[in-house]
């Protein structure tokens, strides 16, 4: 017999698709690892075959997601990446159980990686994670960044570095066969690094079109750190899946993500931005001046507006980007979804979907609603998030979260 579990008398919010979408007075049935049935009102069920956990009015939604994840960077980084890569591997994989447990107890079931310091990071704790060792979301695991000769981060000492089209098709077959599946290209540079501003362009089509090729060939695909529009319209038309940061767009760069609207998306890390230039990183030595210094300021107001063109343009969104930080501490995942209720104007629904429906087609995974033959995969939540998405960072509101049909968190301060 199936694994049954009723949750019963829950407000749902399915994330089908509707902007203005409010919570559904329903019941969800659980089977295995699969919503099997979402109805109003109350489902009946053979109780002695299926295990009823009355939610007493609670939100039911789908399990979040981010799309720009740094496993490696433990509870208490300081921006020191060096000291990370030269943490003995034993001691620092505990770091890294660390973060993916709190990304699971915050309510994050989906994590796509975006690059790591240590070599085996997202594929060590991916099969500890599937093999039932430590808890943990899914996880599309990423390896060490890669640079272009000359560019952000060619130093060699975190990333690895392509010459060329040929050696970066190396690189990709290499990583692909350890078992990547998310590849990170560095296309772009930022201003936080003098010598490397936003608006720098590093590789060209010809070797980012040789590591897509590459990427598809063994079932994986490209993200990149794109700040500059250069970048990211030469991202979009040379088939990369996911776009980072993308700050700047000017009117070549929208024009090459219409035309790739159905299988581009853009992760902005928006938060990160706004925490910078709003002095939250003052503490850790990031001063107002070295702030002014890297563009930020115009970089954030830049950033605001080519997502409001997005949103307006069909171009899809997916939440993320470089928590971790002190100032974007782990476990405050959600305060992305906050920047865009805030700053881009959508709706709170509309920001959840960057977290939730908008995941399931780029891993190819039923993720993402609370839909029949869906991966069971849920956040059960306090409160109304559809009226205030400030709910999701509220750890006290959490009850539980459910992956794959089963309760893989529960809040000790809610159930004793």
């Amino acid at each position: 017999m199936a694994d049954r579990t009723l949750l019963r008398n829950a407000r749902v919010l399915t994330c089908s698709g509707d902007p203005t979408e409010r919570l559904l007075d329903g019941d969800v049935l659980l089977e295995g690892d699969r919503i099997a049935a979402v109805t109003p009102g109350r489902l009946a069920v053979d109780e002695a075959s299926t295990r009823v956990v009355d939610l007493a009015g609670a939100t039911v939604l789908p399990g979040l997601g981010d799309a720009h994840v740094h496993t490696s960077w433990p509870l208490d980084f300081v921006f020191d990446h060096g000291a990370i890569a030269a943490t003995p591997p034993a001691r620092h994989m505990l770091d890294v159980v660390a973060v993916v447990r709190t990304f699971l107890e915050s309510g994050y079931t989906q994590i796509i990686g975006a690059g790591v310091t240590q070599p085996g990071d997202d594929l060590l704790a991916k099969q500890a994670i599937e093999a039932g060792l430590i808890p943990g979301p899914r996880i599309v695991p990423s390896g060490m960044m890669v640079a272009e000769v000359g560019g952000l981060g060619s130093d060699g000492e975190l990333m690895e570095v392509a010459a060329d089209a040929a050696s970066l098709r190396e690189i990709v077959a290499r990583q692909c066969d350890q078992g990547v599946t998310a590849l990170k290209l560095f296309v772009s540079g930022d201003g936080v690094v003098p010598a490397h501003p936003s608006e720098d362009v590093y590789m060209d089509d010809e070797m980012l079109s040789a590591a897509v090729a590459e990427a598809d060939r063994h079932g994986a695909f490209i993200t990149v750190h794109a700040r500059g529009s250069a970048s990211v319209a030469m991202a979009a038309r040379t088939g990369v899946r996911i776009i980072h940061h993308a700050c700047f767009l000017d009117d070549e760069a929208l024009t090459a993500l219409e035309a790739r609207r159905d299988d581009v998306w853009v992760c902005p890390g928006l938060h990160y931005l706004y925490a910078v230039v709003r002095g939250h990183a003052r503490p850790w030595g990031i001063t107002e001046e070295r702030v002014e210094a890297s563009g930020y300021p115009r970089e954030l107001r830049a950033q605001v507006d080519g997502l409001r063109k997005l949103r307006a343009a069909g171009i899809k969104i997916l939440s993320g980007g470089d928590f971790g930080h002190q100032w974007t501490r782990h476990g405050t995942y959600a305060a992305e979804l906050e920047r865009y209720v805030e700053l881009v104007d959508m709706s709170p629904v509309e920001a959840i979907h960057t977290a939730t429906r908008n995941f399931g087609p780029v891993v190819g995974l039923p993720t993402g609603q609370v839909r029949e033959g869906y991966l069971a995969d849920l956040v059960v939540l306090d409160g109304d998030p559809t009226a205030d998405i400030t709910l999701l960072q509220q750890p006290d509101r959490r009850r539980a979260v459910l992956k794959d049909g089963r309760f893989a968190y529960v809040n000790p301060d809610v159930f004793p």
